[in-house]
């Protein structure tokens, strides 16, 4: 009998039909945006069909057009640099054939008149295919043509005569949101769901019997009772739960200020306002101080050299940002260009892995790394998602964790990798999961959409692996800290300053990594390493200092960037204050951070 994983990989990639589509997709990039409304690019309508890309952290992609040739969408990026959008650009996409999705198909709308989506929403979750003028409108996708075929009564019912079931590539699909259709109310889909005949609690595949246990010395006893598992493939898809919303712990959910505490943010420090700590004026601090000595040499400052970010404080770094000339050039720039080291995956084993965050079909491509213990691991994670414990789960997991080490029991593993473990419930999996991603020979970074998906379970993970083998553990770069306004302006100015030719992607990775790590489960510096970052920072400083007395302009931007760093040090130091950490503390972890945002770029100067 083959096992499940292996059905279900084959039923994915062999159900695709020939449905004949363009290799690529391009479309014009207009630039990346924090807290894009759809209101805000109602002349760029004009150029053609306005679509978006959420990113997280309040940043929208907005993109303009699709079309199945580069020399049109050449033609719209044209016409968009026209409109003001003057970093617009081409972005291809491929069409991949192996992520096939079933949907229904129900009209084609001209995109330069008016559209009645609220209709059109009737019909459940939208999706479009764009080519130029043209948008073909399709709900779904559904888990396989025949699912299709059950829900397209449904679909004619409601005036879609001519509405038919199609299978194309997943990546040609565009979701339809609020951004693209205006419509406010959540899309309240028909019923689609399909008849089906659960099994009995005896009827459960081998292997996942009523007992209990934590770890077993081999892998023949019963293993703990898991979800009944669907009795297809088809159910194993619909049993996949959606991602959960991203939540950080311990951040303020208010901003608004009160005396002698929070400092209100508006304009440039607003901007992602909902993402960042508030900023407590009571604590004395030398970060604040060395901020207001910029401020009050660009005469944006009046108030004393106190130490204490007050209104004054707040209201002199907005004049100062509003008046630089410098720094708005920087903030365009942080805001159209991608920081460097996120320029993406490493390899076709990490694009898999990050493509399970929001395609359910990508874990059927781990089957083409069937012998790398990561893969394995994560087939394990996939199969626990949908039915819970299981012998295929453990047998899964405990080979790659065996492999990834070796079978071997090193020094400081805070757990045995020769031994066999039962897997009853999602931490322990996420835990171990992290292990393999720690072990010497893995490569691959944990991607971004766990932590999304499995906040608490990730973050004990990097609290349990911090003291023992964290350094170890790579973590995608997912925008921790460096979506901050004044970080990613900070960042910006550093990668200008950067005299070397080519970046280093190995480095930044490693920055990024250690980065994630102090964001997700920070520990306090040790004495050596606190002596370590302060003196780093002190000849940092000294050496712009010394720089910036060659020539004026050198002295405007070492300014610009000296009222970033401090602003974002400010910010730093609350987050890990918030945190628990005392001042002193907090001081330390916030150098680390800026130490990983732009030591790399600013090594000349130290």
């Amino acid at each position: 009998m083959k096992k499940l994983w292996h059905l279900f990989s084959l039923i994915l990639l062999t159900s695709i039909a020939a449905y004949g589509q363009a290799d690529a997709f391009y479309t014009v990039q207009v630039g990346t945006f924090i807290d894009a409304k759809p209101e805000d690019f109602t002349g760029l309508r004009e150029v053609g069909f306005v679509h978006a890309a959420e990113l997280g952290s309040n940043l929208v992609e907005v993109y303009v057009g699709g079309f199945d040739n580069r020399e049109a969408a050449e033609a719209m990026a044209d016409q968009a640099r026209q409109k003001g959008y003057a970093n617009a650009f081409v972005q291809e996409r491929p069409i991949d054939p192996n992520t096939p999705a079933a949907i229904i198909q129900f009209a084609t709308r001209q995109v330069d008149r008016p559209i009645q989506w609220e209709n059109l929403a009737a019909a459940g979750p939208l999706f479009g295919i764009l080519n130029g003028n043209l948008i073909k409108v399709a709900t779904g996708p559904f888990t396989s043509e025949e699912a299709a075929k059950r829900a397209l009564p449904a679909i004619r019912g409601l005036g879609y005569r001519d509405a038919f079931v199609k299978t194309v590539s997943s990546s040609s699909l565009l979701p339809l949101t609020s951004f693209e259709t205006g419509v406010k109310k959540p899309l309240i889909p028909i019923a689609m769901e399909e008849e089906t005949t659960a099994k009995s609690v005896d009827e459960r595949p081998q292997g996942y019997g009523s007992t209990t246990g934590g770890r077993l010395p081999n892998g023949n006893e019963p293993q703990p009772t898991g979800m009944l598992r669907p009795a297809s493939a088809e159910a194993y898809l619909e049993a996949t739960p959606e991602p959960q919303e991203t939540v950080v712990p311990n951040i303020p959910s208010t901003y608004d200020y009160a005396a002698g505490k929070s400092v209100p943010q508006t304009g440039f420090a607003a901007e992602a306002a909902m993402d960042l700590p508030a900023i407590d004026g009571s604590v004395k601090r030398t970060s604040v101080l060395e901020l207001q000595k910029i401020l009050k040499s660009a005469k944006a400052y009046t108030g004393s050299l106190d130490g204490y970010y007050g209104p004054g404080t707040a209201a002199g770094y907005e004049k100062y940002v509003a008046g630089s000339r410098t720094l708005q050039r920087y903030q365009v720039l942080a805001e159209y260009a991608p920081l460097p080291g996120q320029e993406g995956a490493a390899g076709q084993l990490q694009e898999a892995v990050n493509e399970m965050g929001y395609n359910t079909a990508a874990a059927a491509r781990l089957d083409q790394f069937a012998d790398d213990p990561l893969a394995k691991a994560y087939q394990a994670y996939q199969l626990f998602l949908n039915f819970g414990p299981g012998q295929e789960v453990n047998q899964l997991l405990n080979t790659a964790i065996q492999g990834a080490f070796n079978g071997k029991r090193l020094s400081g593993l805070p757990f045995d990798p020769t031994s066999t473990y039962a897997y009853q419930d999602m931490g322990q999996v996420i835990l171990h999961l992290h292990y393999v991603h720690a072990a010497p020979a893995t490569e691959e970074a944990a991607p971004c959409w766990l932590m999304a998906r499995h906040p608490q379970e990730t973050g004990a993970a990097y609290e349990a692996l911090a003291p023992q083998v964290g350094k170890a553990l790579r973590l995608e770069g997912c925008g921790q800290f460096d979506s901050w306004p004044e970080a990613r302006v900070l960042v910006s100015i550093a990668a200008d300053l950067n005299d070397t030719q080519a970046f280093n992607a190995s480095r930044l990775q490693q920055a990024a990594t250690e980065r994630a790590r102090l964001y997700l489960a920070p520990q306090a510096l040790n004495e050596e390493e606190q002596k370590g970052v302060e003196k780093w920072h002190q000849n940092l400083i000294n050496g712009l200092n010394s720089w910036s007395v060659r020539d004026p302009l050198n002295e405007r931007l070492s300014a610009a960037f000296k009222a970033m760093y401090f602003q974002t040090q400010v910010r730093l130091e609350d987050y890990f204050m918030d945190k628990g950490f005392d001042r002193k503390k907090a001081q330390g972890l916030a150098l680390a951070t800026l130490h990983t945002l732009v030591a790399y770029h600013m090594e000349r100067f130290v």
